[in-house]
Order: C-alpha cells, then structure tokens, then sequence
C-alpha cells in the first residue's frame, strides 16, 4: 500500500476516534452513531497500520 494513503488512513481514522470519543463526553450519553463512529475509525486506523495491506 502506497505510504500516503496508509497515512490517510491512520489520520481518518484517529478523527473518527477522537469524533465519537468526543460525541460520548459530550453528551454523557452512548447513542448508534457514536459507537459507529469510533468503530469505523478503528478499522481505518488497522487497516492503515497493517503491514502488507489487501
């Protein structure tokens, strides 16, 4: 996998961490979208961490 697009990955998805993280100590509240949020920002950030990539 080309080097900036593993970058782009590991920045999208510690974003979306940092968005539902942020969502969550907000609203003191876990609703769909925020566990969607952190989810999904935990398989861009994998994903762009994986050493031989798809």
């Amino acid at each position: 996998m080309n080097k900036k697009i593993k970058i782009g990955f590991i920045v999208i998805g510690l974003l979306l961490i940092i968005n539902g993280a942020g969502n969550i100590i907000d609203d003191s509240r876990v609703l769909t979208y925020d566990i969607t949020s952190v989810f999904s920002g935990l398989g861009f950030f994998l994903l762009g961490m994986m050493k031989n990539g798809f």
